[in-house]
């Protein structure tokens, strides 16, 4: 013979149920523009973590290429607000083409495939830090589960197009039969800061748009 279904154990008196339906239905997750903010406002924090992180790794250290590698984690993340509001059509190609010049960078400093992709994959690491050691706190109810895939979405883009940048970056190499240097050369690493330069400087132009119509960069 079957067991019969289980009955649910009462929990409280129909007003103490009713009371806590309605507590957990005003509990309302963030919106794209609070999470949007509260990133701006951890930019350089999270950058700085990232930073961090890439010390860690035990590469051998060179000031030239660390400073180059924070303009690019300082970039990267003043995307980040922005990209999953409602400037993120604006911004996305400038992501895209800052995150295939990472993994160009990649490639000149003598990274396999495979680590260029995994420091990039430490963004989402740094953000998800700092969302549980101090998440925004506008409510009660997080971030909502679509914020989360935008957010989500946006490190994914940067992970694949860094993942590009490399292997365009090797084929141009190996096509002119210069291999990939133990160290990057000079010219090819003022020729990454001019193209660093000039997306920092299409990324305030934006900016200054959106500040022109009374929007911030997490609006």
């Amino acid at each position: 013979m079957l067991d019969p279904d289980p009955v649910p154990a009462k929990t409280g008196t129909l007003p103490e149920q009713s009371q806590r339906r309605r507590g957990r239905s005003s509990r309302r997750a963030l919106t794209p523009a609070e999470l949007s903010a509260w990133i701006h406002d951890q930019e350089g924090a999270i950058a700085k973590r990232w930073m961090g992180e890439l010390r860690s790794r035990g590469e051998r250290r060179d000031p030239q290429m660390d400073e180059l590698l924070e303009a690019f984690l300082d970039l990267l993340v003043s995307f980040l607000a922005p990209g999953i509001g409602p400037w993120r059509t604006q911004v996305e190609p400038l992501f895209q083409q800052a995150a295939e010049l990472f993994g160009n960078l990649g490639a000149l400093r003598g990274q396999a495939a495979g680590e260029a992709v995994e420091e990039m994959q430490l963004l989402r690491e740094a953000i998800l830090r700092f969302l549980f050691r101090n998440p925004p706190v506008r409510s009660e109810g997080g971030i909502g589960f679509r914020e989360m895939l935008r957010l989500n979405r946006l490190v994914d883009l940067a992970v694949t197009h860094a993942s590009v940048g490399h292997t365009d970056a090797l084929f141009f190499n190996l096509l002119h039969g210069t291999g990939v240097s133990d160290r990057p050369r000079g010219e090819a690493l003022d020729e990454i800061h001019a193209e660093l330069q000039h997306l920092a400087e299409e990324r305030d132009r934006l900016f200054a748009s959106a500040e022109a119509l009374g929007l911030g960069p997490g609006e």
